[in-house]
């Protein structure tokens, strides 16, 4: 990350202007998504504590409204669930944060799953919910429709099975849609890095740019589609969210957790064929979260998920 104006300035705003920069955080989609929207340095200044800048890439822009992901990532800083936002320059593309301590780690699907830390995150999560409203608003299936045209560009190439998956997520959309929504604010992202693990199983959640007003339905169904593959051990995380192993929320749950995946499917064959970063692996990405969106829809209980819901 270039030490230019814009960098200068949001530095100052902190009073760590001339502080020193570490190299960038290794960007990568796959196995692990982790540091692909934005370039992201720790700056450090002796006798300060240190902050963790993130600056938007700008293929990423198209995606990622910074003044959405600021006001979210305030939010969240403010109840206690996420490092607290320092500085955002939403023109320059730049948020600061406060820099969490060497002894939390990137959040990885083992360490998530064990009991104190699950409900550690889910308890995270609900805590968002609370929040004020965020601006916002679209659901997943707006925002499918709309990367559904970005990915009508010459140059996206998109496997044949997208088709299919868009018309099954349509279902989807039109079920819950029909049974009704209540929307809360929602972090949206099942991302198993965008979660931190600290002492005594403790989280912080983080990365706030797909965090929007949302049904709390999706924001459990991310995390199960990530961690929790067989609904026997859901229903058991269920039970731990809501208070009871009900069947309608594993039904919304699951069938939001197939159109996240196909929403991140075409982000990513749009970015692989769009991204100047031909060393960032968004088609592999892209062709595993069809994947795992086509095991609930191909799946033996998808018909019955759709009148549950």
């Amino acid at each position: 990350m270039p030490n230019d104006e814009a960098m200068e300035t949001a530095l100052a705003a902190v009073g760590l202007s001339g502080a020193a920069l570490s190299p960038p955080i290794g960007g990568v989609v796959s196995p692990v998504h982790r540091a692909v929207e934005n370039t992201c340095v720790f700056a450090t200044m002796p006798g300060r504590p240190a902050v963790f800048v993130k600056r938007r890439h700008d293929d990423m822009a198209g995606f990622i409204a910074l003044e959405h992901v600021a006001d979210a990532s305030r939010k969240a800083g403010e109840l206690g669930v996420a490092p607290r936002l320092l500085h955002a320059d939403p023109a320059g593309g730049i948020l600061v944060f406060e820099a969490l301590g060497a002894e939390w780690a990137w959040g990885h699907a083992d360490v998530l799953r064990r009991p104190a830390v699950f409900e550690s995150l889910l308890a995270a999560k609900r805590r968002f919910q609370e929040a004020a409203p965020l601006a916002d608003n679209r659901s997943v299936f707006d925002l499918v429709a709309a990367y559904r045209r970005l990915a009508e560009a010459p140059g996206v190439i998109l496997p044949a099975l997208v088709q299919a998956t868009v018309a099954a997520v349509d279902q989807i959309g039109a079920a819950i849609a029909a049974a009704g929504v209540d929307t809360v604010p929602c972090h949206a992202d099942g991302v198993s890095s965008n979660v931190m693990v600290g002492p005594e199983s403790a989280v912080r959640l983080v990365d706030f740019e797909w965090a929007r007003q949302a049904d709390p339905a999706h924001d459990l169904g991310t995390v199960l589609a990530e961690l929790l593959p067989f609904d026997g051990e859901a229903l058991l995380a269920i039970e731990i969210a809501t208070g009871k192993p009900d069947a309608q929320t594993l039904a919304r749950a699951r069938l939001y957790g197939a159109a996240d995946d196909l929403m991140w499917a075409l982000w990513g064959f749009i970015s692989a064929a769009r991204s100047p970063r031909t060393h960032v692996e968004f088609f592999k990405y892209a062709e595993w979260r069809l994947l795992r969106a086509r095991t609930v829809i191909e799946g033996p209980r998808f018909e019955t998920w759709l009148k549950q819901v």
